[in-house]
């Protein structure tokens, strides 16, 4: 819309944007909503299946360092 100033204005709707499904003005003009990137996996997530490779061994041997590493391997992995 051009404004008496000399610049051009856009004006979306959001008023559906609320509505069940959202989406809004993009959903109306048939764009698909952005996908969001996965979370990298949390400190306790990867603590936790640390944890669980040194039990798998029955509580001994290697680093702690390696069961972390291992862990930040497979989460990297599954995304």
């Amino acid at each position: 819309m051009l404004h008496s100033c000399g610049h051009t204005h856009f004006h979306r709707h959001y008023r559906d944007q609320d509505a069940p499904g959202g989406g809004g003005a993009d959903r109306q003009a048939g764009l698909a909503p952005a996908k969001s990137a996965p979370l990298p996996p949390s400190h306790d997530e990867i603590a936790a299946l640390a944890y669980s490779y040194w039990e798998a061994r029955g509580r001994q041997g290697d680093s702690q360092w390696e069961d972390w590493f291992r862990a930040e391997r497979e989460f990297r992995r599954k995304a």
